[in-house]
C-alpha cells in the first residue's frame, strides 16, 4: 500500500510543513516504522515534532509525535 508521509512543526494552531515523503509498506504500523527511519535519515530544515500519514487517497490514518511513538490501534 502507498502511504504518504509528512512531517511537520507546529506551533500554536500553525503548522509549517517540512517535507512530504511517499512511502511503500503492508500496513499502518510498517509506515509508522519507516516514517521514523525517514525521520532519522532526511535533511530537514528544522526538526519536524509531528507526523501525519495518509492513504494515497488523502484520507488521514495517524497523526502524532515524530518520534515514532505508535497508536495502540496500529
Amino acid at each position: 500500500m502507498n502511504f504518504v508521509v509528512e512531517f511537520y512543526r507546529s506551533r500554536d494552531a500553525d503548522e509549517a510543513m517540512l517535507d512530504r515523503v511517499s512511502l511503500e509498506a503492508p500496513n499502518l504500523r510498517a509506515a509508522l516504522h519507516g516514517a521514523t527511519e525517514l525521520f532519522r535519515s532526511l535533511a530537514m530544515p528544522q526538526v519536524p515534532d509531528r507526523l501525519r500519514i495518509s492513504d494515497e487517497d488523502g484520507s488521514e490514518l495517524y497523526a502524532g509525535p515524530a518520534d515514532g511513538a505508535y497508536p495502540a490501534d496500529a
